[in-house]
């Protein structure tokens, strides 16, 4: 088994990756398709969302013994990245979401109507608590560790940021289908939206990497 990793080793994180992930997700899946009686498995979520975490932990043990591991976890504290890549890193996606929403209400003729039951849900503690904890970074620390921190490096040493950013798209994107199917509500054209989201933050993400070096 060492042997096969060592001989593929990105091969090795995906299928470890997924399983874990897949296999824990599966059952909100079904329950939330009707398929299986279960109560409220939402829980689930945030626990599926460690499979990259795990595998890239594993895998990098497998290839380089105790410094694989290290290595990753060491990239998650580097904060001396400069204060330009530090705002990069940090504003940039409040911006771009801002950006994002007026760009949608000015060419849908929309208003942004703040008494809206999601937004009101948002401002109350539970909704911060559950967005920032949950939504960003528990799930944040299940994924990065993995595709920023051992795949993406990988990718990048031999193919270049942009391709090894295209490689990685896809991979990235199918690992969320069991998030994605256990929301009844979404459709061909969320997958579709969520899909150039995916695509757009794998790119990002490697500019935020290569000025950063830091997870």
């Amino acid at each position: 088994m060492s042997a096969w990793i060592r001989k593929r080793p990105l091969l090795a994180y995906g299928l470890l990756a997924y399983g874990f992930t897949w296999t824990i997700a599966s059952p909100q899946l079904l329950a939330s398709r009707g398929l299986i009686s279960a109560p409220d498995l939402h829980w689930l979520e945030p626990l599926a969302a460690f499979g990259p975490f795990v595998a890239g932990m594993l895998i990098a043990r497998a290839l380089d013994g105790r410094d694989g591991p290290r290595r990753i976890l060491r990239s998650l504290v580097h904060w001396r990245v400069g204060w330009g890549p530090a705002v990069l890193a940090v504003l940039s996606p409040v911006v771009l979401l801002v950006m994002a929403i007026a760009g949608v209400a000015a060419t849908a003729g929309l208003e942004i109507d703040a008494e809206r039951p999601q937004l009101l849900r948002l401002s109350t503690t539970a909704g911060l608590f559950q967005l920032i904890l949950v939504g960003a970074l528990i799930q944040a620390w299940g994924e990065e560790p993995g595709w920023r921190g051992f795949m993406l490096p990988r990718l990048r040493a031999a193919r270049g940021p942009l391709m090894a950013s295209l490689i990685l798209f896809p991979v990235w994107l199918l690992w969320h289908l069991p998030f994605f199917l256990s929301r009844p509500e979404f459709g061909l054209p969320q997958w579709l939206g969520f899909s150039a989201g995916i695509l757009s933050a794998a790119i990002w993400l490697t500019l935020v990497w290569d000025a950063t070096g830091s997870v």
